[in-house]
């Protein structure tokens, strides 16, 4: 790109986005807010005047500096993305932030997920999250992950008409469901322009009533608890990892001598393959260590998750798993047809899976038995339990699971994605609801394939 060209890109930038709006004192603010979702819709026109200089919002009269507050945010330069700057997250910021959450989280009854879980954590993970709060540069990676669009149900709407004594107006509007309402789109004259500047959230709030409709959302009130929300992801893993090392440091020193741990956690989950309902059942539930490894060795894109039991304070099967779990990764790398498939598409991820103490576990064979008898295919399911031990179970995506047997032979279990045919077509394939786990896309399948990956019944 010409010099001359990136030297007008960054002066279009840097211009105030009102660079054309003459300075001339503001005669009438028109605010309207709505919001619809799932809720009650929500509603409110405001209108600002001034008489003589003295500015009324009905008969209530508003400081004229808070609307003057506004209308030098106008004039400010664009901000084109959201920064620590300018948001104002300052170290003292950050600090006072993160000690007032973590107050709130002592007393938070698990109405919020996020307090809940810094409440519950332990002496290390408190000192991660604070850590990981207070730090700048931690904040800068996880910032941008608070303006992504976009939040279910949630349909917010502000459009601010800004009418000057001159005649000339600028007008500001957003749908951002993210804290300060941002970004903002403002227009004055023939110029427009996108931009993350808090000061016209700010400056807007104040003019508004406090239970006037967005306002909360466009003070940015609710910036500490959604920047804590942000870091919890962003650290999750570390988390996690915490848990797992002051509940199963010696399970996790034996699984890392030979894998690289990618991410571990122990817990109560459950999904078709592994866990157990807990809720309105009689059966007791289970805790588990889930460990998602990879090793120097093993393809790009290829892990291995292994699920072991945790009871009694004790990680149980860890070198049961160490010993097994070879002979199912020989099983699956030697598949001509994944293996084709590998080198086409080195970054679809497979998953090889164990389960305490095989791939197939009783629980995948008990829901892919009560499938396949929806499917009418019992001899593929009486075919499969006398090999149990020697098949191998891939997933494939979130959701897709593939059986692999001891002859190489490939079954499509279930899906949720495209992804998970492994290049086949929806339309190549006879599919129903699954009985158990359905997900909202996909579904039973229980198609054979040969060894290079063609159809066999």
């Amino acid at each position: 790109m010409p010099r001359y060209t990136l030297l007008i890109l960054a002066v279009a930038l840097a211009a105030p986005v009102s660079a054309h709006a003459a300075d001339a004192a503001i005669h009438q603010i028109e605010i309207k807010s709505s919001w619809g979702g799932l809720g009650k819709p929500q509603n409110v026109e405001l209108l600002i005047l001034s008489d003589n200089g003295v500015y009324r919002l009905g008969h209530t009269r508003v400081d004229s500096a808070r609307v003057e507050s506004l209308s030098a945010s106008i004039r400010q330069a664009a901000q084109i993305k959201p920064t620590v700057e300018n948001l104002g997250l300052t170290e003292e910021w950050l600090a006072n932030a993160a000690e007032k959450l973590e107050r709130a989280a002592e007393r938070n009854d698990g109405s919020d997920s996020t307090l809940y879980k810094l409440g519950h954590g332990s002496a290390d993970q408190k000192a991660l999250f604070r850590r990981s709060y207070i730090d700048p540069n931690t904040m800068a990676k996880v910032l941008p992950d608070i303006f992504r669009c976009c939040h279910t149900d949630d349909y917010p709407s502000v459009k601010v008409t800004v009418l000057y004594a001159d005649g000339s107006r600028a007008v500001l509007s957003s749908h951002s469901q993210s804290e300060f309402m941002l970004p903002w789109r403002v227009e004055v004259g023939d110029t427009s322009a996108e931009t993350f500047n808090k000061s016209i959230s700010v400056a807007l709030a104040a003019l508004m009533p406090k239970k006037a409709t967005n306002r909360d959302r466009i003070s940015g009130d609710g910036l500490d608890l959604t920047l804590a929300e942000a870091v919890m992801r962003g650290v999750e893993n570390e988390w996690n990892l915490s848990n797992v090392n002051a509940h199963g440091s010696e399970a996790l020193g034996k699984i890392g001598s030979v894998y690289k741990v990618l991410s571990a956690d122990i817990n109560s989950y459950h999904d078709v393959t592994f866990g157990v309902y807990v809720k309105d059942s009689t059966v007791e539930g289970e805790q588990n260590l889930h460990v998602e490894l990879t090793r120097q060795d093993l393809p790009p894109g290829f892990a291995v998750t292994a699920i072991l039991l945790y009871k009694d304070g004790k990680v149980l099967g860890v070198d049961e798993f160490l010993h097994g779990i070879s002979r199912y990764e020989d099983l699956v790398l030697a598949v001509p047809w994944l293996s084709r498939l590998r080198a086409e598409y080195p970054k679809w991820g497979t998953t090889l899976l164990w389960v305490h103490n095989k791939s197939l576990s009783d629980k995948a064979l008990q829901n892919f038995a009560a499938d396949m008898h929806a499917l009418g295919k019992d001899m593929l399911v009486n075919e499969i339990r006398q090999m149990q031990s020697q098949v191998a179970v891939l997933n494939v995506n979130y959701g897709d699971w593939w059986l692999v047997l001891p002859d190489q032979r490939m079954v499509l279990w279930r899906y949720v994605s495209v992804m998970g045919l492994l290049g086949w077509k929806k339309s190549d394939f006879l599919a129903r609801e699954c009985t158990d786990y359905q997900g909202v896309t996909g579904g039973c399948v229980g198609a054979v394939l040969s060894p290079d990956g063609e159809l066999i019944r």
